[in-house]
């Protein structure tokens, strides 16, 4: 299964090649949403190879490769970068052994440290971690020595993302047969605050509401969505956008396999409307450090929300939630906390 999914996304890369215009350049380059590591490194520099012949790649290209700390030996890490990769994004979750057999994780918090002191050994320099917090049972004491301990590693970047509930997974199944307990708003809210003070002390940016780096280390591929700049998904599952339009693949690797020979009936698509491009304008700028353009609303949308929620922005202002710069509105520490709240107050109906 394996060979053949890998032959049908370098079809699917091939017959693709026009998504992007000639003079577009791929500045991001990402292996992920998934387990990219059971990929040998010949096969992950075969999907290079394809991608260089068919597509205009920046010579600063930022080209990661997404794992967990068990994925990685040394020489598994050395052949990443002889093929290309720059940048590690590493599913660490936590440095408490119990909490990571909580959270059903297949590494333990020894892997997490010597994977990441292995890759900085090897010549990584770009590296980031993932961590969650809201754990019904993680104290605060608990969560700042988590981050403490992940900023004083040789990292540049940091993603912590709060516990959430989703859709048909073994942790909503455990909360509604009471074995385990709900996410509490209020213990995510203290931890959150723990993160963006011990960021701060250190003088990392926090530069969106889950994003956290040495200054000017942002994440080339995050960042590209957030700013809604246009992108392509290969594989089963993938989404892509193209400033108009967004595609989302099938899930399903069978009929994947099946359509893409056809190229046609593996994805599915929507045209957004003028409503939908404002709104996901508020929803990704005030996720962000610099925030959203009241210039650009104007024109581009027709939209004055200084005018329509004059009152609520007033009210956000003095809770410091939010700041406002002649045409500049951007959230405060404090306010990203709430940042899709907000942003859905203002959206356009």
């Amino acid at each position: 299964m394996k060979e053949k999914i890998i032959g049908a996304i370098i079809d699917e890369l091939t017959f693709r090649k026009d998504f992007f215009d000639s003079n577009d350049k791929i500045s991001s380059i990402y292996f992920g949403g998934g387990t990219p590591s059971v990929l040998s490194i010949h096969e992950i520099d075969e999907i290079f190879g394809v991608i260089h012949k068919n597509y205009k790649i920046d010579d600063n290209a930022e080209l990661t490769f997404e794992c967990n700390p068990d994925d990685l030996d040394k020489e598994y890490l050395k052949e990443l970068k002889f093929v290309g990769i720059n940048r590690l994004s590493i599913g660490v979750q936590s440095f408490n052994d119990e909490h990571l057999k909580w959270m059903n994780r297949s590494h333990n918090a020894n892997q997490s440290i010597k994977c990441v002191e292995h890759a900085a050994q090897i010549g990584f320099k770009n590296i980031t971690m993932d961590l969650i917090y809201g754990l019904p049972h993680l104290s605060d004491y608990e969560w700042s020595d988590s981050v403490s301990q992940a900023f004083n590693m040789p990292i540049n970047h940091l993603s912590a993302y709060s516990l959430t509930m989703e859709e048909n997974t073994p942790y909503i199944k455990l909360v509604n047969q009471g074995k385990y307990e709900k996410p509490n708003d209020d213990i995510s809210s203290s931890h959150y605050k723990i993160l963006t003070e011990l960021s701060n002390e250190l003088g990392w940016e926090h530069y969106e509401v889950s994003s956290f780096c040495i200054p000017g280390n942002y994440s080339k591929h995050n960042t590209s969505y957030w700013r809604g700049e246009k992108y392509l998904g290969v594989g089963p599952s993938a989404h892509s956008f193209d400033g108009n339009s967004r595609y989302w693949n099938v899930s399903n690797n069978k009929l994947y396999l099946e359509h893409i020979p056809m190229r046609e009936g593996y994805f599915e698509s929507e045209e957004l409307t003028k409503t939908n491009r404002v709104n996901e304008y508020l929803l990704t700028g005030l996720r962000t450090k610099w925030g959203i353009d009241l210039k650009v609303i104007n024109t581009d949308f027709n939209y004055d929300i200084m005018s329509l929620f004059r009152e609520d922005i007033k009210y956000w202002v003095s809770l410091d939630w939010m700041e406002v710069h002649d045409s500049n509105v951007k959230l405060t520490d404090k306010g990203m906390l709430f940042a899709d709240y907000i942003s859905s107050t203002l959206f356009k109906s």
